[in-house]
């Protein structure tokens, strides 16, 4: 019975010996190659560890970090200052009196980012011109406004109609 045995095994211990073999080579080259990377981290160009290079890298990581931080302040500050400069501006100019030509009168409206500002017209007569100024506080004036001052003051807010937004365009052209 051993007999019937003792060739199998010879030939197990063959193939077994070649497989090991085989996983040999496959570890060898395996290793080889991590240890081609491990030099490349830890020698680098101009031979300085990877630890050096890692740290490195997190200062100026750290540097970016604080400097983002900066900058988002400053737009902070900027945005602040910006509400309170003006950016809105409606102007309407308009012939106060039937015998004078020429649309000298005007209502000029000047916003913040916060729709704070004033509202300036100006009356031209033949004989005399007067100034008026308004003060406008979140997009609501405190003394009553004239039809054309309304107007400056919808314009500097954006509510324009279909119909006025089509004559200031065909005035432009």
């Amino acid at each position: 019975m051993f007999d019937l045995i003792q060739p199998w095994l010879g030939a197990l211990g063959i193939g077994l010996t070649i497989l090991m073999f085989l996983y040999c080579v496959i570890l060898h080259f395996k290793v080889s190659s991590l240890t081609k990377k491990y030099k490349f981290f830890m020698d680098g160009e101009d031979g300085t560890s990877l630890e050096r290079k890692l740290s490195v890298e997190v200062k100026e990581i750290r540097d970016a970090a604080a400097n983002l931080e900066a900058l988002f302040n400053e737009q902070q500050t900027i945005r602040t200052v910006q509400n309170n400069t003006i950016q809105k501006i409606g102007f309407v100019k308009y012939n106060a009196f039937e015998n004078i030509g020429n649309d000298l009168s005007f209502a000029l409206t000047l916003l913040d980012g916060n729709n704070n500002g004033v509202c300036i017209s100006s009356i031209y007569g033949r004989s005399e011109s007067r100034i008026f100024s308004k003060p406008i506080v979140r997009g609501k004036s405190v003394a009553s406004l004239s039809q054309e001052e309304l107007e400056s003051l919808n314009e500097a807010l954006g509510d324009k109609t279909n119909e006025e937004a089509l004559v200031s365009a065909s005035v432009v052209k």
